[in-house]
């Protein structure tokens, strides 16, 4: 019976130590991924802001297109209320 207890509690240990090991992967990879995921937003960036320079577009008039855009936006959501609300379902 002592050796068969005694098998059984090493089996836990090595299951609980594999999940502590799997966990620290994953925390691991989960870093990784947001990484991989900042960089490739700053490539976007990169880009948009390479190809505004490529075809001549003023800084300023972008940012008043995209403030614009932004009022643009809120009013609707403002004036949207309860009926635009429904339609996001």
């Amino acid at each position: 019976m002592g050796d068969r207890l005694k098998k059984l509690e090493e089996r836990i240990g090595k299951r609980k130590y594999r999940i502590e090991k799997l966990h620290y992967s994953m925390k691991e990879e989960k870093s990784k991924l947001k990484k991989d995921e900042e960089t490739l937003m700053h490539l976007k960036y990169d880009e948009v802001l390479k190809r505004m320079q490529e075809t001549g577009v003023n800084p300023d008039e972008a940012l008043r297109a995209i403030d614009n855009e932004l009022e643009k936006s809120q009013s609707d959501d403002n004036q949207g209320g309860v009926q635009n609300h429904g339609n996001n379902y």
